[in-house]
């Protein structure tokens, strides 16, 4: 059979425009059936003609689509598309886990697959392929479809694969001629875990990769795995982007990690990024000395807010503004880029919070930010807690972009949400001349940051002016920036006078032993 795997369109806004990941959720569930002729067909990269499109799924026997939540529409008009030409239809990722009766309920959707979706996905290709197992239906765990008289039959749950190095190695030729990057990198994807131990308030990944029935919430690949997967990527790209959840969830295994990296010398011909959070760097600072040895030049950080009440309601009760100030210093100071995560408008907070966070994250310097108007996905707890309190504004998913306001709290309004988040980007990337600040350092051939130098052309095509180009489309200028806003020494004089009277928790007499050694060797090479 023919399958074609299709990504469906990007965004309209946020920084899904300047940053294009490859679906690796596609390439790893092709490599579960290698027997079968593969397609990739990615809206995001791929420049779509109808005509040819349409030719193609002419010659096409299954269809298999990943959606997220905000691109579900569309990947429902490729799904009706495809049914034109006879195709069967197969939609899979988050949204169909999170919301399966909808998704499984349109007409066009033949199987919807919940969860991890490689041992399903090979099931029903078999299925679909003359059946030579002869596995009823109804025995395909994580599979959603309609039954003859067109009632939604959910199966049960897929237990979790425990050891994910029986999964082969993602169909990376798949990939092959399509530009994905990252700020102007080109990049290509690796896992090397699932799941996240922790539990974010907001968060939908647990509904990805837990199982009511499975103690199982992280899973790793041997260090060999990781190794294989890294030497499987061209090289020609210039970054490689750990997709984990968290990569230093488990430190004595990131170490080992980067001592193999270190060891091998792949630092010395590709650069790597990841994403991480603030209380793991913090209480183990050698792990940022060892990033950058390791080859490592952007982490992502989920920052979130500035204010200890809405870190502890996400469950972030181990993480302090003072404690990112420290860990952005020790990032930056070795050249490590930092992408930020700001959440706009948690429920509690009101628009002077909100404007004292966006004045946060300009003060803390960060190279890039995304400001998230708070999202409750369907099929999580807090989307249930939050639709109790009739706080959910619209039930169209194209708005639940991590742009668009979705909600709102007994703070703030949809309308208030909106003009945040245009006051937040307006702020950070127009106001604030982040471009000259950056580009001194981006440009400077004998600085900390001149790894970048080789990716300009590109971050400023597509990173800078197609930022740009997306915040003018969405009519954010300076203008809309508040006096409030404007007022830095008003906005933020109850936010120094709270620090000076609150305890730090991490100070350097309740530090842990290990920590405080650690940062003494550090601050011999000038890190701390």
């Amino acid at each position: 059979m023919k399958i074609l795997y299709i990504n469906p369109a990007r965004l309209e806004a946020g920084l899904d425009a300047i940053i294009k990941g490859a679906p690796l959720s596609l390439i790893s569930i092709a490599a579960m059936v290698p027997e079968h002729d593969a397609h990739l067909f990615d809206f995001k990269v791929d420049k779509y003609r109808e005509k040819r499109f349409r030719n193609e799924l002419n010659r096409t026997d299954v269809v298999a689509i990943t959606s997220m939540t905000p691109q579900i529409y569309h990947a429902f008009d490729v799904a009706e598309m495809a049914k034109e030409h006879g195709c069967t239809t197969i939609l899979g990722g988050y949204h169909p886990t999170l919301a399966p009766e909808f998704v499984a309920n349109h007409k066009s959707v033949d199987y919807t697959i919940r969860g991890e979706g490689e041992h399903t996905f090979k099931e029903i290709i078999d299925y679909i392929d003359g059946n030579k197992s002869h596995i009823a239906l109804k025995d395909i765990d994580g599979l959603s479809y309609k039954s003859k008289d067109g009632k939604i039959i959910h199966n049960k749950e897929r237990h979790l694969e425990c050891n994910l190095d029986n999964f082969p190695l993602p169909r990376r030729d798949l990939l092959k001629g399509k530009d994905y990057s990252y700020l102007g990198a080109t990049t290509r994807q690796i896992e090397t875990s699932r799941g996240c131990p922790h539990n974010c308030k907001f968060c939908c990944i647990i509904k990805m990769w837990r199982n009511s029935d499975q103690k199982m919430i992280y899973r790793t690949k041997s260090i060999k795995r990781v190794m294989q997967e890294i030497y499987d990527v061209d090289w020609k790209n210039r970054f490689i982007f750990f997709c984990d959840d968290n990569f230093t969830i488990n430190q004595k295994r990131t170490d080992k990690i980067l001592d193999t990296i270190i060891r091998s010398g792949v630092q010395n011909k590709m650069h790597f990024s990841c994403q991480s959070r603030v209380d793991t760097l913090y209480k183990h600072p050698y792990l940022i000395e060892k990033l950058h040895r390791a080859g490592f030049r952007q982490v992502f950080l989920g920052i979130e807010s500035i204010h200890q009440q809405s870190l502890d309601a996400m469950n972030k009760k181990n993480t302090t503004s003072e404690m990112v100030k420290k860990v952005v210093k020790m990032l930056r100071d070795l050249g490590i880029s930092i992408f930020g995560g700001m959440i706009i408008g948690f429920p509690g907070e009101t628009k002077r919070m909100v404007r004292q966070n966006i004045r946060y994250a300009v003060d803390l310097n960060l190279d890039c930010v995304q400001f998230t108007p708070i999202t409750a996905f369907p099929g999580t707890d807090f989307y249930e807690e939050m639709n109790e309190k009739n706080m959910i504004t619209t039930n169209n998913y194209k708005y639940y972009d991590l742009f668009h306001p979705m909600m709102k709290t007994e703070q703030l309004s949809s309308r208030d949400f909106q003009k945040l988040v245009a006051e937040a980007y307006a702020e950070f990337y127009l106001a604030s001349g982040w471009i000259i600040k950056h580009a001194r350092e981006y440009m400077n051939p004998f600085g900390k940051f001149n790894w970048m130098i080789s990716s300009l052309g590109k971050l400023i095509k597509q990173g800078i002016l197609g930022g740009l180009s997306m915040l003018y489309s969405q009519g954010i200028t300076s203008k809309v920036i508040s006096d409030e806003l404007k007022d830095v020494e008003g906005l933020m004089v109850d936010i120094n006078s709270e620090f000076e009277n609150l305890p730090h928790i991490y100070s350097k007499e309740a530090a842990p032993a290990d920590m405080r050694v650690t940062k003494r060797k550090l601050a011999k090479i000038g890190q701390v």
